[in-house]
């Protein structure tokens, strides 16, 4: 969801975007994805968050990996996960969202021509055919909160945590920033 309002400085009118997070429809969840570099260390983060229709965390993952050789790998290896993870909780129909433009795409078209990440697309794209629907798509950053929280918040966590229909109390205000004000 995308909201605009106008700001004016001084002659010029600059429009800016709120782009908050949108839930799914009826019984598909929406699983968002992120990866983080730690650039003191030789680690990355992944972080993923499995939502429903009323916006509700079924569940969340924050997980510590070594560091891949390059972001759009990163970036795969969390959209793999996400994928994994959403099989593991037993939901059948879902969409993936990342913030990572070119991993997205890849995966929304199936392209697995891509030198450094085709053959993990493959593999997502077989793991992922066990669902009975998907879909990819990309979402900005500001859509994707929740899921870079957690890919930062593996930083301080153990190889694997996973919470079940809660996040962490740190992680909890950008969940509830992502609810539309009424």
């Amino acid at each position: 969801m995308e909201f605009q309002s106008s700001v004016k400085y001084g002659a010029k009118t600059v429009t800016q975007r709120n782009i908050k997070w949108k839930p799914p429809d009826g019984v598909t969840v929406k699983t968002n994805f992120d990866g983080a570099m730690f650039a003191e260390s030789d680690q990355a983060g992944i972080g993923v968050v499995v939502r429903n229709h009323r916006g509700y965390v079924m569940a969340a993952l924050a997980e510590k990996i070594p560091k891949p050789a390059s972001i759009e790998v990163l970036e795969v290896l969390a959209a793999r996960r996400a994928v994994q993870f959403t099989l593991e909780l037993g939901f059948a129909h879902a969409i993936f969202e990342g913030d990572a433009k070119i991993v997205t795409k890849a995966l929304a078209e199936g392209n697995s021509s891509l030198h450094s990440i085709g053959h993990i697309v493959k593999d997502i794209e077989s793991i992922s055919g066990l669902l009975q629907t998907k879909s990819f798509s990309h979402v900005r950053r500001q859509g994707n909160t929740v899921a870079h929280a957690l890919a930062q918040r593996a930083r301080l966590s153990f190889p694997v945590l996973i919470w079940m229909e809660d996040v962490p109390p740190d992680i909890f205000r950008f969940v509830s920033a992502d609810f539309p004000v009424t």
